[in-house]
């Protein structure tokens, strides 16, 4: 697998994406294996542009950092190698309010297929829907013009705000 990782960036390089000043971008995400927060976003960027520079040729514009979220596959990973509490302590204890007044979720709404209305992306994932009075379609928010909302939250809601933060654009801080 990660063999045709490598040989799909290469490609994409050849294509200009992530090569300086062609305006094509190549950005990677990167979530760590097992149950731990990232590391330091701006480190990780580093050594990974040093090594896949050195060893792949292969070159990119940023490094996402994300934390992975306690929901679907990887919450039955959890539960099943016997650390879905330790990582919940983990993720719980890492509270980081600067990341908290800084989620995606503050100022995003994820719009399903169908033109559901979800708080964000994990909330999706998981069927939570907007909630507390607030429009439930893209339609309604529209007609209303209401864009107020109290944001749905759960456990795994502690991924976003856990050390440096997560969201789709890496960590927050």
């Amino acid at each position: 697998m990660f063999g045709k990782s490598l040989e799909a960036l290469k490609l994409l390089n050849r294509l200009s994406y992530g090569v300086p000043d062609s305006g094509l971008i190549l950005n990677l995400v990167h979530n760590p294996a097992g149950a731990f927060l990232p590391a330091r976003q701006e480190a990780l960027e580093a050594q990974f542009r040093r090594e896949l520079s050195r060893h792949h040729g292969i070159v990119f514009n940023r490094l996402y950092t994300i934390t992975n979220m306690p929901i679907s596959r990887y919450l039955d990973f959890l539960i099943e190698s016997g650390n879905y509490e330790a990582y919940m302590e983990r993720l719980a204890n890492a509270f980081n309010p600067a990341a908290a007044a800084a989620v995606m979720c503050r100022h995003t709404i994820s719009v399903g297929w169908d033109g559901t209305l979800y708080d964000c992306d994990f909330n999706q994932m998981l069927a939570m829907t907007v909630d507390h009075g607030a429009p439930a379609t893209l339609d309604r928010l529209l007609s209303s013009g209401d864009l107020s909302r109290r944001i749905r939250t759960d456990r795994h809601c502690f991924g976003c705000t856990a050390g440096a933060g997560s969201s789709c654009g890496g960590s927050i801080e």
